[in-house]
């Protein structure tokens, strides 16, 4: 009787453990799917966002970085609270705390906190009010090493703030997390990106640009100004990074761009969460993240292409910010690559 009873249970144990592995195979099979049969990266978020400008006083430094901050709202009551990763973006040569508004107001509806910094120096006090024929010669001038220098020292103490503020649980940073930092920037702020995520100078200078606190970064029309020592640039950035470009991406004032050179740091970076898109027929204008003035209309490709970059870059940071395994797949298996055009290029490293 006990024998037959010990029977029983081993094979009622065995049953169980085989029903168990069948429910986690089929659950994992599932799970590779879903992402790209249920969910749309590209639609916007839950959260409700919230805006806010503000001027941070670096007193060290006597200077002024205006920001805009884009963040989630939740119901105080809600338990567990949600804990959101922070974003910060740089903007172009000339720009403003404006930049990036379409990415960041996405990214904020999905569980961000962002932060548009405006770099003075580099920014629209360059050409605003300036005669017309003067603005070029105006905005080559802002494009400085000095430049470059204020603006990593801008991302250094934006993220001290986000800390601090953190921890005085300020309104917008009451349920941002520190510890999950992620950076971007487009154009001169893609090289602003670079630098604070570990580029070398292409000689033997030493550059004080890392900030380790950074944890994934996206670059919008990113460049090699310098085409010495590719490797030693970018070859040792261990970071993720995404890298968003396009065909028609070339030449910004003259300084001799070809599009085809905005992939170099992604083709001399290490392999490990390294991610390129190229978008047919995509120029400089389109990646900003701003809108579109008079003399740019915006077109049905440049829709397109947006609601592809908003998918691409909101799948990256869950991936690496949220660590979400589902949409890490959705990335580079497949998910991203089928929505867009036939004549765009993506590759993963």
């Amino acid at each position: 009787m006990r024998r037959h009873l010990k029977l029983g249970l081993k094979y009622l144990a065995v049953v169980a453990i085989s029903c168990l592995l069948a429910f986690v195979i089929s659950h994992r099979a599932i799970a590779d799917t879903a992402p790209s049969a249920t969910f749309d990266f590209s639609a916007a978020g839950a959260y409700k966002v919230d805006l806010s400008l503000a001027t941070w006083r670096d007193a060290v430094r006597r200077r002024d970085i205006p920001v805009k901050l884009y963040f989630p709202t939740t119901s105080s009551t809600a338990k567990p609270a949600p804990s959101f990763p922070v974003i910060l973006f740089s903007h172009g040569l000339g720009g403003s705390r404006e930049g990036g508004k379409r990415w960041a107001e996405h990214w904020a509806s999905h569980g961000y906190v962002v932060i548009a910094l405006q770099h003075v120096g580099s920014d629209e006090s360059l050409w605003k009010g300036a005669p017309l024929r003067e603005i070029a010669s105006k905005m080559k001038a802002g494009m400085t090493l000095a430049n470059l220098t204020l603006r990593i020292e801008d991302i250094h103490f934006v993220i001290d703030e986000i800390i601090r503020r953190t921890e005085a649980h300020e309104t917008a940073f009451v349920n941002a997390d520190p510890k999950r930092i992620g950076m971007s920037g487009h154009s001169f702020g893609a090289q602003t990106t670079l630098a604070v995520a570990g580029q070398k100078s292409p000689f033997d200078i030493a550059i004080k640009g890392l900030d380790s606190r950074i944890g994934a970064a996206i670059a919008f029309s990113p460049n090699a100004r310098n085409q010495n020592a590719l490797a030693r640039q970018f070859g040792e950035i261990k970071l993720p990074f995404f890298f968003i470009t396009g065909t028609a991406d070339g030449s910004i004032l003259g300084d001799g761009t070809r599009p085809e050179q905005r992939r170099l740091p992604f083709e001399y970076m290490s392999a490990g969460q390294k991610y390129l898109a190229v978008f047919d027929a995509g120029d400089h204008m389109v990646f900003g993240g701003h809108g579109f003035g008079p003399r740019r209309p915006e077109t049905a490709r440049d829709k397109e292409i947006q609601l592809d970059v908003m998918a691409g870059t909101l799948a990256f940071w869950n991936a690496t910010l949220k660590q979400d395994a589902l949409a890490r797949h959705w990335l580079e298996k497949g998910g991203f690559e089928a929505r867009l055009d036939a004549n765009d290029i993506f590759a993963a490293k």
